[in-house]
């Protein structure tokens, strides 16, 4: 995916802005370099986010260090997986390392609306899906938190595209570790192996894309991907905030 603009966020839905960042007080620090800004990202470190460019087309997995000019990556070319296209707005380097942390784990929840916001700015839309899913969390993981991140950023996602958001359609009914824990790629498929239900999917949900924060090796979204296929989904898509 090639990103070649920068969108002002201050133009960007203003009541939607207004309406989610009220407890914001004016000036504020920029939340990378602490300028004075009136967003919480300044415009000149929106610019310099680490924006991915050549990518494979199923996984997203950065193609610069690949020496073949295909736009897949080696292991799709070994073994395709179930979903047929990935878009990633970030590579997971720093800042964006920085960010989505203190989205997930800190309460940022300005930080994650930004991040949400973004990502409809600069995702493809066309074909346009039927439904967007969020990676959804266990419910005692979600008790932990008090919010499921892949869900926050579909509601951003859905008030900028006015694509529908579900996420009643899946539930994790396995408590699994957390995937930065483990170390392996085998690890992480292991861990995710049957921990989502299909608990409902509409007749007409023929394109569904999944919604998550941060995605390494793919085994979660491969894993509830295979979930909708089998229910009866013919494309399941994902779009995530940044890939490792």
């Amino acid at each position: 995916m090639s990103c070649t603009k920068i969108p002002n966020i201050i133009s960007l839905s203003s009541t939607h802005w207004l309406s989610s960042f009220t407890h914001w007080l004016f000036p504020q620090s920029c939340f990378l370099c602490g300028d004075i800004s009136t967003q919480v990202v300044c415009t000149a470190c929106l610019a310099d986010l680490p924006y991915q460019n050549a990518a494979c087309i199923y996984c997203a997995k950065p193609l610069k260090s690949e020496k073949t000019n295909s736009e897949i990556c080696y292991q799709c070319r070994k073994e395709l997986p179930p979903y047929t296209h990935t878009q990633a707005l970030f590579s997971y380097t720093y800042p964006v390392s920085t960010l989505i942390p203190a989205a997930k784990f800190q309460q940022n929840l300005a930080v994650l609306n930004l991040l949400g916001y973004l990502m409809a700015q600069f995702m493809i839309l066309e074909p346009r899906p039927d439904v967007l899913i969020p990676v959804p969390l266990h419910p005692k993981r979600l008790r932990q938190r008090g919010y499921n991140q892949s869900l926050e950023l579909a509601k951003c996602i859905t008030k900028e595209t006015g694509i529908p958001l579900d996420n009643k359609a899946c539930k994790r009914i396995k408590n699994t570790a957390p995937q930065t824990s483990l170390t392996s790629s085998q690890q992480r498929q292991d861990n995710v192996k049957c921990a989502f239900q299909i608990i409902n999917i509409k007749p007409h949900w023929q394109h569904i894309i999944l919604i998550d924060d941060v995605m390494t090796t793919g085994s979660t979204v491969k894993e509830l991907a295979l979930e909708f296929k089998k229910a009866g989904a013919k494309r399941v898509d994902v779009w995530c905030c940044a890939r490792r």
